[in-house]
Parts: C-alpha cells; sequence; structure tokens
C-alpha cells in the first residue's frame, strides 16, 4: 500500500494483510478473508491508520479507512467507507495525505 511512504514519514507498518486480498476479485469470492483487521500503521505523533471490512465475513459489509489520534478509537479524526478495494486504497491515501499535513504542521 503506502509502506514507503509510511516509513519515509519516521512510521511503521505494523499489521498488512490487505496486500494478500485478491484485488480482481468480486467480494463474494473473497469474504472470507475480509476481517476487521486488515491494515494497521503508526504514524508520528500517535496517530494510527486503519483499514478494516465491517461486519466482517459479511457481503454486505464494506472497507472502513480511520485516521486515529492519541488512541482515540471512539472519535477518529477522519473516517471513511468504501465498497470495493481501490476505492479503499483512494481512501488510505487520502487520510496518509491528511496525517502528513498535521505531522509537517508541528514539526
Amino acid at each position: 500500500m503506502l509502506t514507503t511512504e509510511i516509513e519515509k514519514l519516521g512510521g511503521t507498518v505494523t499489521f498488512d494483510d490487505i496486500s494478500q486480498l485478491d484485488q480482481s476479485a468480486e467480494i463474494s469470492i473473497i469474504v472470507d478473508e475480509l476481517k476487521e483487521d486488515l491494515f494497521q500503521a503508526a504514524l508520528p505523533f500517535q496517530q494510527i491508520i486503519d483499514i478494516g471490512w465491517y461486519p466482517e465475513f459479511s457481503e454486505h459489509g464494506a472497507f472502513k479507512v480511520s485516521l486515529i489520534s492519541n488512541f482515540n478509537w471512539e472519535k477518529p479524526i477522519y473516517s471513511e467507507k468504501a465498497k470495493k478495494l481501490d476505492r479503499a486504497k483512494k481512501c488510505n491515501q487520502e487520510h496518509f495525505e491528511k496525517s502528513t499535513n498535521r505531522i509537517t504542521d508541528r514539526s
């Protein structure tokens, strides 16, 4: 996903199962792999990018991409849902850019 960019920023990818998903497959084919914990990256200033599928293992679910600050999972800074993997990756890129702006503003 954004591993190189995350590492350049001083972050670490802590979990990445999303890269293992068949991006060309229909959701119904990969539904058994769609769980709440698909991707997570720790960024400077206690920020986390998190991607999961909610509700997990459901064809009717959606990817949820969130930017968390100070471990406040109840109130993400940004959060967006996407039905398709390519849109979830685009959301992830957008959240990463917002995070980058927050980090550079603090530097």
